[in-house]
C-alpha cells in the first residue's frame, strides 16, 4: 500500500494528538549517526512508551487496578513499589493480550505502523517480540554488559550509556528485565530489578519455569515467558523474599476398565502411611515431604495432591518407578491461571473435599473449647461431640449441595 503524505501541521497519525512537525517528524533528528546508539535507543523507547500511553489513556485508566491485580496476583506482595511500575507498564502494553490476542503494542503497530518514522517503527517492532527473563551477568565490554539469559541460556551484549564497574564474586546478582533486540543492538527496556543469588534464588526460578514448561510442553520457552510474564514476576517475588510457591498440583491416573489395580502395596507401604478409608477411597499420606503429600487410591483411579514442588518432582520420580509410562493427567496447578476442565470436576472436587476436612480435623474451634477436631476424637465422647457439632451446623448453616455433600463426608471421616 502507498504511505499517505502527511503534511508538517497535519495530526500525527500515531494519534497522540499533536500536529506532526510537533511529533513523529521530530524523530529524525533521532537517526543522527552522532548520537550513541544507547542514547537514542532510548530515546526512542521513552518516546514511544509515551505514545502508547497517551494513545491508551482512557483504556488503561479504567483497566489498570484489575490488570494491576492479574500482573501481582502470584506476588506476595499485592501492591508495586514505585521502582517497580516500569516492570508493569512493559507488561501492559506489550505482554497482556485481549481475546484475538493483541496487546496494546501490536494494536498501535496494525493501526499506525504505516505511518510511523522508521526508527520509531523498528523500535516498536522490537517492543512486541520482547519479553520478562532472568539474566545473570558474565562480563563487560567496552561499553556492553555481557549478560546470559539464565532461563534460556541464550548469550547477549547489552548497550550500557557509560561501563559498568563488576565486583568479582562467586553469586553475582541475577537481573531481571526485558532485553530489546534493535539493528545496533540490544538495550534493556526501562527498569532491571535485582536478585539475590547466593541462596539458590535463581535455581528456585529456574526449577518453577521448568515444571510451568512440563504443563504446556508445546510451547517454546521464549513464547512461554512472553506469555506468563506475571508467572515469573511472581517467582521473583517468591525468590527474593525467600518464600516458597503453594503449586496446588492435582494429578490423576485412571485405570483402565477391567484392568487389576497397577499399584504395588509393598513398594506403596515402604512409602506411604495410611490415614484413612472413606467412600471407596484409601488417603495414604507419603512419609517424607516438605509438606502434606496426599495419594487416594480409587478402584477407577489414583490421585495425588501436593504444593511445594520439591515434593511433586519427588512423587514424579517415585510413581515413574512404580508405575512406569503410567500417563499422568494434571487436574489442577496455580501456574494453569485456570480453573479444572469440566471432565477433571469430579476428581478436583474429590480432593477437595478431602483437603477442606483435613484443614477442619486440624483448626481449633471455640465450640470445642479452643481443641481441634482431631484432639476431640481422642476423648471418650469425643465422636459424639464432633456429630452433633455438625448436625447444629447442618440444620443452621447448609443452604447448597456442596456445603450437604462436605458434611456428610465429614461425618463418614470421623467415624
Amino acid at each position: 500500500m502507498k504511505r499517505t503524505k502527511i503534511g508538517r501541521n497535519d495530526p500525527c497519525p500515531c494519534g497522540s494528538g499533536k500536529k506532526y512537525k510537533s511529533c513523529c517528524l521530530a524523530l529524525e533528528g533521532l537517526v543522527d549517526p552522532s548520537i550513541k546508539p544507547f542514547d537514542r535507543y532510548s530515546q526512542l523507547i521513552s518516546t514511544l512508551k509515551l505514545k502508547l500511553d497517551q494513545h491508551y489513556n482512557l483504556q488503561i485508566r479504567k483497566l489498570r487496578k484489575p490488570l494491576q491485580e492479574k500482573f501481582l496476583r502470584l506476588s506476595i506482595t499485592h501492591y508495586l513499589p514505585p521502582e517497580q511500575e516500569p516492570v508493569f507498564s512493559d507488561w501492559l502494553w506489550f505482554d497482556m493480550t485481549d481475546n484475538e490476542g493483541m496487546s496494546f503494542g501490536t494494536e498501535y503497530m496494525r493501526d499506525n505502523g504505516e505511518f510511523m518514522e522508521e526508527p520509531l517503527r523498528d523500535c516498536l517492532q522490537a517492543l512486541n517480540s520482547s519479553y520478562l527473563s532472568l539474566y545473570e551477568t558474565v562480563g563487560m565490554a567496552d561499553d556492553s554488559l555481557q549478560v546470559k539469559d539464565y532461563l534460556t541460556q541464550e548469550n547477549h551484549l547489552v548497550m550500557l550509556k557509560e561501563p559498568l564497574e563488576m565486583e568479582a564474586g562467586e553469586f553475582q546478582p541475577l537481573l531481571l528485565g526485558r532485553l530489546v533486540a534493535l539493528p545496533l543492538g540490544k538495550v534493556f527496556s526501562g527498569m532491571v530489578l535485582m536478585l539475590k543469588n547466593d541462596e539458590g534464588q535463581g535455581d528456585f526460578v529456574n526449577q518453577h519455569i521448568k515444571y510451568l514448561h512440563q504443563l504446556k510442553p508445546k510451547e517454546e520457552i521464549i513464547d512461554l515467558l512472553k506469555n506468563n510474564a506475571e508467572i515469573l514476576f511472581g517467582l521473583f517475588d517468591h525468590a527474593n523474599q525467600k518464600n516458597t510457591v503453594s503449586l496446588k498440583d492435582i494429578r490423576v491416573l485412571r485405570f483402565e476398565p477391567d484392568q487389576p489395580n497397577p499399584m504395588n502395596e509393598q513398594k506403596l507401604s515402604a512409602t506411604c502411611t495410611l490415614v484413612h478409608t472413606t467412600q471407596g477411597i484409601q488417603w495414604y499420606d507419603l512419609k517424607e515431604s516438605f509438606s502434606q503429600v496426599r495419594i487416594g487410591i480409587h478402584s477407577d483411579y489414583m490421585v495425588f495432591y501436593a504444593d511445594i514442588l520439591a515434593d511433586i518432582l519427588r512423587m514424579e520420580d517415585w510413581l515413574q518407578e512404580l508405575i512406569p509410562q503410567a500417563h499422568w493427567e494434571v487436574v489442577n496447578s496455580l501456574f494453569l491461571l485456570r480453573p479444572p476442565a469440566p471432565e477433571m470436576d469430579d476428581i478436583w472436587y474429590t480432593v477437595i473435599r478431602e483437603q477442606e476436612t483435613e484443614r477442619w480435623l486440624h483448626t481449633v474451634h471455640s465450640e470445642l473449647n479452643n481443641k481441634t477436631p482431631l484432639e476431640v476424637l481422642e476423648q471418650e465422647t469425643g465422636r459424639e461431640r464432633l456429630q452433633t457439632l455438625l448436625d447444629t451446623f447442618a440444620s443452621k448453616s447448609l443452604d447448597n449441595e456442596y456445603s450437604k455433600d462436605l458434611v456428610n463426608y465429614m461425618r463418614q471421616r470421623i467415624a
